[in-house]
């Protein structure tokens, strides 16, 4: 038996950032691992200069994700000041950018999001893991810094409502779905029809319960905060195989 924390992500407004090359911004339509480990760090109060503390933290976890069934894609966009290009001139910091006001030109700045998006993730933990599925369950519930769904300006919809499950993999998601399913129909409106699942998840390692029938490699494992670096991973995913759900673990 697997033991996993569940919670779910749900705002008006998400954006899970892709490689960023020039003005543009896009969004997955998924968490990355590094936004992920990102909103557990910071719900812990693990600072951002903490190397080492998030070195530890990026070694010992593993997630699956499944995710609602359409949400809405959005971009607006943003007015940037950038220094004018001048032929052997670098910059170093953004302050250094801003230093001469006559050398700075506006620039549209295009950044993509998903409206009314719901995404239900399990973490799993190793033995020797920093900190235990406990602990983070209690820093979901009562964060040190402020949560978002990977921008500042996109905060939560919804509690994170973590909780304890035990069983095979599929299982846990299962019974997941319909625990936060109920949880959603009791508050009424229009929020029951954001757990419309998609029939698929998607996790990184193996997992009991689990059978891939795709692989992909994304980059999005986190190698230096400082450097904003980051690292391939292999994600798999699959179609949920139905089977006894299993119990919550209060």
């Amino acid at each position: 038996m697997n033991h996993y924390l569940v919670f779910q992500l749900q705002g008006p407004m998400a954006s899970w950032g892709q490689p960023a090359i020039g003005e543009t911004r896009h969004s997955d339509a998924l968490p990355g691992r590094g936004a992920l480990l990102g909103l557990l760090g910071a719900a812990l109060g693990i600072r951002r200069e903490d190397d080492a503390a998030l070195a530890a933290f990026n070694e010992h976890y593993q997630f699956i994700l499944c995710a609602g069934g359409k949400p809405v894609w959005g971009r607006d966009y943003h007015t940037v000041q950038m220094p004018r290009a001048v032929r052997k001139q670098r910059y170093f910091t953004r302050r250094e950018e801003l230093r001469d006001p006559l050398l700075l030109e506006t620039i549209i700045s295009r950044r993509d999001y998903y409206s009314d998006g719901y995404w239900l993730v399990a973490v799993a933990a190793t033995p020797d893991a920093p900190w235990t599925l406990e602990a983070i369950q209690a820093a979901l519930i009562a964060p040190v810094f402020s949560l978002s769904l990977g921008r500042k300006s996109h905060p939560l919809g919804l509690p994170l409502c973590p909780q304890l499950l035990r069983g095979q993999a599929n299982e846990v998601i299962l019974a997941a779905q319909t625990f936060y399913q109920q949880k959603l129909t009791q508050l009424g409106g229009r929020l029951n029809t954001l757990t419309q699942f998609q029939p698929r998840c998607w996790w990184e390692g193996e997992h009991p319960g689990l059978v891939e029938d795709e692989v992909n490699i994304r980059r999005d494992r986190p190698l230096n905060r400082r450097r904003w670096q980051f690292g391939p991973r292999i994600v798999k995913q699959g179609t949920l195989q139905e089977q006894t759900p299993c119990t919550c673990q209060k």
